[in-house]
C-alpha cells in the first residue's frame, strides 16, 4: 500500500485515497478492475469519478481498520501501478 497515496481517518476510521488517469477509457478500465477487487474482497468502498479521476474511500467495517482495508487499500494500489506502467 503506498502511505503518501492513502489518508488515514480515525473518525469514521477510514482510508482515502484518489487515482489521476490520462483519459476516461483508461478510468473506465480501472473502475472494472477496482469492481473485481472487491467483489474479491467482499469489501466495497464508497467510489466517485469524474473524467480523469477516481476517488476511493475504504471504511472500517469495525471500530478500527483491520488487515482486510489494508489488503484492499495494496491491492488497489497494485492495480493502478499496473496502469501507470503502461503509460
Amino acid at each position: 500500500m503506498s502511505d503518501d497515496r492513502w489518508s488515514i481517518r480515525t473518525q469514521p476510521p477510514s482510508m482515502e485515497a484518489r487515482f489521476e488517469f490520462e483519459d476516461f477509457k483508461t478510468l473506465r478500465a480501472f473502475l472494472d478492475d477496482l469492481a473485481e477487487i472487491t467483489e474479491r474482497y467482499n469489501h466495497h468502498p464508497n467510489i466517485s469519478f469524474g473524467r480523469t479521476h477516481v476517488s476511493v474511500i475504504i471504511y472500517a467495517q469495525g471500530d478500527e481498520l483491520q488487515d482486510v482495508d489494508y489488503a484492499l487499500a495494496k491491492s488497489i494500489d497494485e492495480a493502478y501501478q499496473r496502469y501507470l506502467d503502461r503509460s
